[in-house]
């Protein structure tokens, strides 16, 4: 039988497989809070039956696996100790390092390495800074979707972010969106600059340049997922057409057993505690936080827990304040009498669908962002995190408490989160675009 016959016989087989199996490879560079949304739809797809690879840093290896999942590791490692943290976490420099001395200059790496990830893959879906994805798609011959995790993410001048670099500037909105226009071209011009590594690796394999990969360039034509819901940030007319939006992806994970009984007779020895947290990137530059954290908590009269990942625990802690090195979210947030945090998405999220009221401290990236948005949703306070002070962050914490508007609208909003069945959307989502990729295999094939 001549092999163009055989092509067309198997194309069919190879469509109904896709409506019952797929292989994806998951791809995320960043720290667990970059990880997790992926993980959770990971999860979930191959709960459906669907094969799963996860690519992202070597440091992550250990995590993903004992999870059960397959791995492959992808340069650069971008989970940076403490020092390098604090230097990629500055509001006004970071984003400039973070491109132009980590990213950029690894694209060659990148590529090779998720190159070797999607191996036999059938969909790949990446996160933000995989700016190699078209590339990669290309060369293994399969179509690829990026997910979004915060609206900031999608640039837009006509419900402008909080930049971290210049957040005055937000406060320009009130004069419609000419003025972030004309922030976003220059950003655009700046941003392609740093992109040179990137498009000169383009030139390499013949191609043109394309668009810059930080602003139009980073989102799949065919698909790019919104994965927060439209009350957080509702859809904008200047967002790709191509987008769809569901919902918050949660990755849960249980605490282990010896963490679980120690929250267990934290809870139960008393009223429901404030929860300090600043994720796991930020907690590596914490400085003093802590400290003043408890001494804040100490001064009302509350109970704490405090989450310090590798810090060492403030001293002479009273019993009514609980140092751990880390523990899942879900497993205390829903226990809180408010929750102070970072502004991390991962954060924003957990408190949302756990119906808590936050207080936020933003660092850096999409973290003043998204306590704003918590901010105007009337869920959260936020404060600045320079000039912190022990009697500042008890003040703002007893705004809180001591009202109940602000916790009747944090559960207000909870209702309106569906985990399983924005879930279900975003799975189908990513195979409704396999599916249509081996459809056109087919068509091309009959003809």
């Amino acid at each position: 039988m001549p092999r163009w016959r055989k092509t067309l016989a198997t194309v069919p087989d190879l469509v109904q497989r896709m409506h019952d199996f797929m292989r994806v490879a998951f791809a995320s560079l960043g720290s667990l809070g970059d990880l997790h949304p992926l993980l959770a739809v990971a999860r979930s797809a191959e709960n459906r039956g669907h094969d799963i690879v996860i690519a992202a840093s070597k440091g992550f290896k250990d995590y993903v696996t004992n999870l059960g999942l397959k791995f492959h590791p992808i340069r650069p490692d971008l989970e940076p100790a403490g020092d390098q943290t604090r230097w990629l976490s500055d509001p006004s420099k970071g984003p400039e390092r973070l491109l132009r001395e980590e990213v950029f200059p690894a694209v060659h790496e990148t590529c090779s390495d998720l190159v070797a990830a999607c191996s036999g893959a059938d969909l790949l879906v990446v996160g933000e800074l995989l700016y190699v994805a078209p590339l990669v798609a290309a060369k293994c011959g399969i179509p690829w979707v990026n997910a979004v995790l915060s609206p900031s993410s999608f640039l837009s001048a006509l419900d402008p972010c909080v930049l971290a670099p210049m957040p005055a500037f937000h406060h320009l909105r009130h004069f419609g969106p000419l003025p972030h226009r004309l922030l976003l071209a220059f950003g655009d011009r700046l941003t392609s600059r740093w992109a040179e590594p990137l498009f000169a690796f383009r030139r390499e394999l013949g191609l043109p340049p394309g668009p810059n990969p930080v602003f139009a360039g980073k989102h799949s034509p065919l698909r790019t997922l919104a994965l927060f819901p439209n009350f957080f940030s509702a859809p904008q007319s200047d967002w790709p057409p191509q987008v769809v939006q569901t919902g918050f992806p949660y990755f849960e994970q249980p605490p282990c057993a010896d963490t679980r009984r120690t929250i267990c007779n934290f809870l139960n020895a008393g009223p429901p505690p404030i929860v300090f947290t600043l994720g796991s990137s930020m907690v590596r530059i914490a400085d003093d936080f802590y400290d003043l954290a408890a001494r804040a908590t100490t001064t009302l009269g509350r109970r704490a827990i405090l989450l310090i990942g590798k810090n060492p625990a403030p001293g002479r802690l009273p019993e009514t304040i609980l140092s751990l090195d880390y523990a899942p979210l879900e497993s205390l947030f829903p226990h809180a009498a408010a929750v102070v945090h970072h502004g991390g998405i991962g954060s924003c999220a957990m408190a949302l669908r756990c119906g808590v009221p936050s207080l936020v401290i933003p660092f850096a990236y999409d973290q003043p962002d998204n306590a704003e948005r918590l901010r105007r949703l009337g869920v959260a306070l936020t404060m600045p995190r320079n000039g912190i002070s022990s009697e500042l962050l008890a003040g703002r914490l007893r705004r809180i408490l001591d009202g109940e508007r602000m916790r009747e609208e944090a559960l207000r909003l909870a209702t309106r989160i569906t985990p399983e069945e924005d879930m279900e959307q975003t799975v189908a989502a990513l195979e409704a675009v396999a599916q249509t990729r081996m459809s056109q295999l087919q068509a091309s094939a009959a003809t």
